[in-house]
Parts: C-alpha cells; sequence; structure tokens
C-alpha cells in the first residue's frame, strides 16, 4: 500500500488527544441521590453473573482510536501500487523499410546508415542503464526486440545486425509507419514517459509529443528522376502510350527512351518490329510530367492542351496496331534507381478461334440460311467485348463437310450435332436433336408445353450470375434421358434439367436442350448475360490488368491444371488451385506460364512497379496518430479510501452501540 498523501498521517496525533482526555477526566461527580436509587442499582448489580463494565470500556476506547486512525488514513489517501513508474529512460526505435530508404549515396543505403544509427543510439541509451524496444516497420510493423535492459544489450545487435544481410531487410513496396507506432502502446501503458525515435525519411507537418522523426542519415544531395506510372490505350485500332515521370530535389531536362519490340505482329509466332523513340522533358518543383505518344491522326491541339502534359506525335510509318511489349527506360545516375524502367505488356492478344455449326431445325443439310442471328449476334459482341484480351476469330460452318473436331478454343453446335465429341476445346451443344458419342447424355424427342413455362434454379453457379431464371421462358425442349453424374444442372423446366454444365479433366461441356425459337431467352437481356458468364467460366483472364504494385494482391485464375510464375530466372509460384490470390513482393517481370485444357501452351507478362509514392524520396506528410493516452493515476494506483471509509462506518456504529448498551 502506498499513501499519496502521507502529511495525513498527523491526523493521528488525535490519539493522543483521546488519551489525554480519558486521563484528566474526574473519576467520579458529587450528587445527592435517594437511598432507593442506590438500592435498586445495587440489585442490578449483584444480578450480574460476570462483570461487563471494564470490557465495554476498553472496546469504547478502542473504537475511538480505530476511528480517528481511520479518519488519518482517509486524509493520507491510502492506494494499492498496481504498477511501479520507471525512473530510467526508456526507448522505443522504429526503422522505417520503405522503397524509398533504398536511396542510395555512395554505395550505401539510406536504410543501411538508418539501421547503423539505430543501433548506436540503442546503445547510448544501454550505456545510460536505460530500456530499448525496436521494431521495423514493414508491410506491417513486427517487434524485433522488446523493453531490452543493459544486461542483455547483445539482444539488440541480434535483432538490428541481421537487417543488412544480403539484400538487406528494405522492402520494395511501402511501410505501415502508423501500423508501427501503434505496436508502441502496450509500452506507452507500461511506461507513458517511454519515447518514440522514427527512423525514416519521410517528414511530416505535425509529430504528437513523444515521437521524434531522425532522418540525418540522408543526404541532401539525393535526388530521383522516376517513372511513376505507364500504359498503353488502344483507339480506333491503334495504341497511344502515356507516361508519367517527375524528378525529386533538383531541376532539369530528363530523356524518356520508349521502345516497343515486336510491333505490328499479327500473332506471337512473328517477331515484328523494334520501333524507338525519344522525348525530353522538364521536370520542375517535383511536379509530375505526363507524356503522350499519339498518333498524329488522334492528336486534336485544342482539346488536349494541358498543364503538364506533353504530346509526341506518332507518325503514320510509326503507328503501333499491336506489340509484345514497350520498355521505358530514363538513364539518369540519380540515386534512386529501382523507377529508372518500366515495361508494358499485352499489346499482343492471344488467338481464340471459335467455330460455330448451326442449320434450318428440321432440315437435313441445309446451311445456308442455318445460322442463327441470335447465336451469331452474341458472338460477334463478346469478339468486340473482349478485343482488349482476346483475338477472336469466328469460323462459321456452311456445310457438314466442314466439320472439324481439333483445333478450335469453343465449339457451338446448334440443332446439328457432330457423331463424336470434339477432341479439345470448349462445347456447346444447343438444341441437341441427337447426342455425340462420348458427350455422357442421351437425348430423347422434343417435348411441347401448351403454355410458356418459366425456368427455375437448380442449383447455383457462376454461369448464373445475375440471370433472373424466372424470367426466361420455354414452350418446348428436348428431354435428357440420361446424363453423366459429372454434369450439374443449372435450370430446370417442370422439373426437366434444360441448361447443364460439366467442366473436369474429360471434358468441358455446356448443354442447352431447347431450341431458342421456342423461348423468350433471345430477346432478353439474360441470354447476352449467360453467354457472357459461360465465356468467363470457361475462359478467365489470368489476371486482369498488366501492371501493379508492390505488395498488392493478384487475382489469378488459369484455363489449365497447373499455373507457374517466375521472375527472371528465378520461380516464384506454383499454383494449382484456382482462383487463388497471389501477392507481389519485388518489382520486376512476372512470367505467368500455364498449359491450358485444349493443349496450348501459353506465357503471360505482368509488370510489378515500385509504388509511385515511394519514389518521391523527400515526402511530407501530415502527421502520425499518437499512442499517448493521458496519464491517469488508476494507471498506477487503486483508490483504497472507500474500503477505509466502510471500516470507519462499521466503527462508528460499533462504537455507539457500545455507548447505548452502558445507560441500559
Amino acid at each position: 500500500m502506498k499513501l499519496l498523501a502521507p502529511l495525513g498521517l498527523l491526523g493521528l496525533l488525535s490519539i493522543i488527544v483521546l488519551i489525554i482526555i480519558y486521563i484528566i477526566k474526574p473519576n467520579y461527580q458529587q450528587k445527592f441521590i435517594s437511598s432507593t436509587f442506590v438500592w435498586k442499582l445495587s440489585l442490578k448489580y449483584r444480578k450480574k453473573k460476570i462483570p461487563t463494565s471494564r470490557l465495554r470500556n476498553f472496546l469504547i476506547i478502542l473504537c475511538q482510536i480505530l476511528i480517528l486512525t481511520s479518519c488519518a488514513l482517509i486524509l493520507a489517501q491510502p492506494n494499492k501500487i498496481l504498477k511501479a513508474e520507471i525512473s530510467e529512460k526508456e526507448v522505443v526505435i522504429i526503422v522505417d523499410s520503405s522503397a524509398s530508404m533504398r536511396t542510395e549515396t555512395n554505395g550505401e543505403l539510406r536504410f543501411e546508415r538508418a539501421v547503423d544509427s539505430a543501433l548506436e543510439f540503442a546503445n547510448s541509451v544501454l550505456d545510460e542503464n536505460g530500456i530499448v524496444s525496436v521494431i521495423l516497420a514493414d508491410t506491417k510493423g513486427s517487434v524485433l526486440v522488446s523493453r531490452v535492459r543493459a544486461d542483455n544489450r547483445i539482444a539488440v545487435a541480434d535483432a538490428l545486425e541481421p537487417l543488412l544481410d544480403g539484400d538487406t531487410a528494405c522492402s520494395y513496396g511501402s511501410a505501415d509507419i502508423e501500423g508501427a507506432v501503434a505496436l508502441c502502446e502496450d509500452i506507452v501503458l507500461e511506461n507513458p514517459d517511454a519515447e518514440i525515435y522514427v527512423y525514416t525519411d519521410t517528414t511530416y507537418s505535425y509529430l504528437p509529443e513523444g515521437i521524434t522523426v531522425v532522418n540525418d542519415f540522408c543526404d541532401n544531395e539525393e535526388w530521383n528522376a522516376a517513372i511513376l506510372d505507364a500504359y498503353a490505350v488502344l483507339d480506333e485500332g491503334y495504341y497511344s502510350f502515356v507516361i508519367d515521370v517527375a524528378c525529386y530535389n533538383r531541376d532539369m531536362q530528363i530523356a524518356v527512351e520508349m521502345e516497343v519490340h515486336g510491333a505490328n505482329a499479327y500473332d506471337s509466332n512473328e517477331s515484328g518490329l523494334t520501333v524507338p523513340f525519344v522525348e525530353y522533358v522538364e521536370c520542375n518543383r517535383d511536379e509530375t510530367v505526363r507524356i503522350v505518344f499519339i498518333n498524329s491522326d488522334l492528336y486534336n491541339p485544342e482539346a488536349d492542351m494541358q498543364e503538364n502534359v506533353v504530346y509526341h506525335l506518332i507518325e503514320d510509318a510509326d503507328e503501333i496496331f499491336s506489340y509484345q511489349s514497350v520498355h521505358i527506360s530514363i538513364n539518369e545516375q540519380d540515386s534512386f534507381a529501382e523507377d529508372n524502367s518500366f515495361n508494358i505488356y499485352s499489346g499482343q492478344k492471344e488467338v481464340l478461334k471459335v467455330m460455330y455449326a448451326s442449320k434450318v431445325p428440321g432440315t437435313i443439310n441445309d446451311f445456308t440460311s442455318g445460322a442463327n442471328p441470335f447465336f451469331a449476334g452474341i458472338l460477334y459482341t463478346l469478339k468486340v467485348a473482349y478485343e482488349d484480351r482476346w483475338d477472336i476469330q469466328i469460323t462459321e460452318l456452311k456445310s457438314m463437310a466442314d466439320y472439324e473436331l481439333e483445333g478450335y478454343d469453343l465449339y457451338i453446335f446448334e440443332h446439328t450435332m457432330p457423331t463424336t465429341m470434339p477432341k479439345d476445346g470448349v462445347v456447346i451443344l444447343a438444341d441437341p436433336w441427337s447426342a455425340p458419342d462420348n458427350s455422357g447424355i442421351r437425348v430423347g424427342t422434343t417435348s411441347y408445353i401448351n403454355h410458356s413455362t418459366p425456368l427455375a434454379v437448380a442449383e447455383q453457379h457462376q454461369i448464373l450470375n445475375n440471370v433472373v431464371a424466372e424470367n426466361i421462358t420455354l414452350s418446348s425442349y428436348i428431354p435428357v434421358t440420361y446424363y453423366d453424374p459429372s454434369y450439374q444442372v443449372l435450370l430446370n423446366c417442370n422439373s426437366r434439367p434444360v441448361l447443364m454444365v460439366r467442366n473436369d479433366e474429360r471434358a468441358k461441356v455446356v448443354v442447352m436442350p431447347f431450341n431458342i425459337h421456342y423461348s423468350n431467352v433471345a430477346i432478353s437481356k439474360d441470354f447476352p448475360i449467360l453467354m457472357y458468364n459461360i465465356f468467363e467460366y470457361f475462359f478467365p483472364a489470368t489476371v486482369k490488368g498488366n501492371s501493379f504494385e508492390v505488395n498488392e494482391n493478384v487475382a489469378v485464375n488459369a484455363r489449365g491444371d497447373e499455373l507457374y510464375v517466375t521472375v527472371g530466372s528465378e520461380h516464384l509460384y506454383t499454383f494449382n488451385e484456382f482462383p487463388t490470390v497471389m501477392k507481389v513482393s519485388m518489382p520486376g517481370t512476372y512470367q505467368l506460364t500455364q498449359t491450358t485444357f485444349s493443349g496450348k501452351n501459353v506465357t503471360e507478362s505482368i509488370y510489378v512497379k515500385i509504388p509511385a509514392k515511394e519514389s518521391n524520396i523527400w515526402r511530407l506528410d501530415e502527421t502520425l496518430k499518437s499512442p499517448y493516452a493521458e496519464r491517469k493515476q488508476e494507471d498506477f494506483f487503486k483508490d483504497l479510501m472507500v474500503y477505509v471509509a466502510a471500516a470507519l462506518v462499521a466503527l462508528l456504529f460499533i462504537e455507539w452501540w457500545l455507548q447505548s448498551r452502558e445507560t441500559m
């Protein structure tokens, strides 16, 4: 127990006063009384078997002493100690490991200088018998050592020195400084006097009390010319290229070079051309400048004049309608080399071959007017919708002799069926009057319904996303008398399957056993949605986009059993469950390789870049959130006054009761 106001114990002097009162108190008083009163009083005392007056008087005096003691304790404010206040100096060191800390001078990174400076400071605190904690600020903060004292100083060195091994622990992304500061809360709760030192190259316009930013390891001469972002835009069949650049801590003219590789090749088997471009731009006051390489025919001087935008006109001889890759670079010897280059991919689309066979229902060989305008229209709509991802080549058959059961990615058979299933690709069987061999289904004869019947969902599936089954009605369908268990029934009509899908290693099939001429589906918005979903389900994009930031989670899919991810010659991941998520932790070109279910070997590339804000190596942020709470007495002491007061009340009651017994 601790007394927060010890002078309150002076109240104990009242006990001495009480004793003096009892000493000088007269033992008798001279009074005139009747003899009968004395006689009755003597009879009363004779009836008592044991004398109690002395014991009662002693208890009264004891209660009065305890009452005075309780009053003195209340004045002294008694408290229970919850935790001791720390008198030694305590510091928390946070080391920033964001990409900008890779800024280099004389072959030494800022991060390396920050770690050395932090270790030196930690040792100086330990030399004064202080307490040191170390936190590394990465994508999230991690405590390296907590509350180390001088007798264990080796732990601090063991935590900091390995950060400099190999390629150092400095990341290529952004660090969560605020998250690292938040980790200090537990330490601050133990010791509100603990000080936080953040070793970072970011400066702040305001810092809470108790937090100090250390950036004396940064060289004032460090500067950076950076490519912040770049992308291609397809406009009227030709590509324009947009590049954002900036120069930090130095005003100068920089040369931005761009090389288009595999330009104007019609497919990946052609090498194409290499077309070089260069543009000189003035970068001042750390402002971002946008360079637009655009076809001269598309340039509108009046509409395109913008501040900090430079246009480079591409003449007809150099216009680009396809490319394999675009390499952009700045050849400057700046202090931060990680953002001096950039690559753009996905300029050459993969060919997707579609075969569509249809004939007029009820005929035998007449293909002349057999193409269904609804199916054909949807295919051409998909061709336009996916023009930035696929080169969809549609072949419409005009004769039964033209059936090819190999070499296509998607087969659509409507009203007419092959004798056997294709050897590769995805197959859609629409209105199958007969079932091909190896299809896994058997069908009966057309069943007609007296009135249009709405469909019902049998099983939820990706193919039914945003499709309202009740909006689709049928007046006839072909009953499926048998289907392989690997099929999933998605839609029913009168409890009979009218949409089934199979997707396994042996077959990829969609069965639509009805004639869309006997349905409202062709004029419903649900039909294009359904076809789009089928396309997305069987031909998912490996990744959506071609450039990402370090530490970004990238959604990945595949059209085969496995997907291999490499950076240069280094193998990073092998995925065999899809869809999945890939975290990209370093910059550069990632190659994603797969063998599709149709047997094609496909390699796609994406580029991972340094976050644009990390290129500003003299970044200014607003503030940091303080981990400090208001220092409260109850954090260290528990007030016992209520217990003493309760005892005081109890003693007062006992003393009153004893006094009342004396007069009886």
